[in-house]
């Protein structure tokens, strides 16, 4: 890998590469940090993304760089373009930022909801239109390909064709639309303490409900031993509406985004791609996603009578 980061680095103004050590391998792509005469960056192999994906996060990270949005923003090769070719496939090259994953406390949870409000506050997305890779649409047709798959689970698909339903009517209804992260859990987070540095992979942002993103964040901040926490759900609405408030049907329909915020988790694990190619590690995870929407369904009063008394508490509440 050295000699091909060399390769790659005779594109950037970056200095000579002094040393390369792979991190801990997400589900998407390989990372390294590599060190050169000039800095510390990371260095990132795309290894599911198409290259119109790709451009499509360079061209969004260059909008969220202008509103000074936390992040961790890629470095322009030398003709200014953002995407080069490696022998393992794609690579980007982003600002190494210092930092490591959250513990889950009600500062972290608030700084969480801070970007997360900020975000649905992104006035441009009109102007990056693409559709969500993580939707219903995806969901019916993993249900298609489930009795062609390599590898079969029963209890899985028998959840995951009955959760996809039961959202169904839920998810379709119109509510306010703008851009959104997709995947806010602790591991695309940066954080020194207690205080959030940067949100990273964009690979999944899109326009979209904004309640997905409030739906998906709770679900990376706001769960205690795969529980919801009613004190941690309550500090995160309260700080995501001082930012934008959210509007009565979104009120209705949030305990239903807590569900897909995890349910969606699981539809792209099926695909990418539990369905075909053995990973205990995704294995687990999609169980334990399961075993927490069912939670959610059984306390589904509760959690909707919690989120109306959150709502009916501020004084802009109709």
């Amino acid at each position: 890998m050295k000699q091909e980061i060399k390769e790659v680095l005779n594109n950037y103004e970056l200095g000579e590469l002094l040393s390369c050590k792979k991190m801990i391998c997400g589900y998407s792509n390989t990372n390294y940090k590599i060190d050169t005469s000039t800095g510390s960056y990371l260095y990132r192999i795309c290894q599911r993304q198409s290259l119109d994906s790709i451009q499509y996060e360079m061209n969004l990270m260059q909008a969220l760089k202008q509103i000074r949005f936390p992040a961790a923003f890629p470095i322009p090769r030398k003709d200014k373009s953002y995407i080069s070719l490696g022998d393992h496939g794609w690579v980007t090259i982003y600002e190494f930022i210092e930092g490591e994953q959250p513990k889950v406390t009600p500062q972290t949870v608030e700084e969480i909801a801070k970007a997360t409000g900020e975000l649905s506050q992104f006035k441009n997305w009109t102007q990056l239109p693409r559709k969500n890779p993580i939707s219903l649409d995806i969901c019916h047709q993993l249900i298609k390909d489930f009795g062609t798959s390599k590898y079969q689970y029963s209890e899985i698909f028998s959840y995951f064709r009955e959760q996809t339903e039961y959202l169904n009517s839920y998810l379709t209804q119109k509510i306010p639309r703008g851009m959104v992260h997709g995947d806010l859990f602790p591991d695309n987070t940066i954080f020194n303490g207690n205080k959030l540095t940067a949100i990273i992979d964009f690979e999944f942002s899109c326009p979209d409900y904004l309640l997905i993103d409030v739906g998906v964040a709770i679900n990376g901040f706001c769960f205690l031993n795969n529980r919801l926490n009613q004190e941690l759900l309550i500090i995160f609405l309260k700080t995501y509406n001082k930012i934008r408030i959210l509007t009565p049907r979104e009120i209705d329909l949030l305990p239903y985004y807590i569900q897909w915020g995890a349910h969606g988790i699981i539809s792209c694990h099926l695909e990418h791609n539990l369905l075909n190619k053995k990973s205990i590690k995704q294995l687990n995870r999609v169980n334990e996603l399961m075993e927490r929407v069912k939670i959610i369904r059984q306390e589904e009063v509760i959690i909707s009578q919690l989120i109306q008394d959150f709502a009916r508490s501020q004084p802009h509440f109709p």
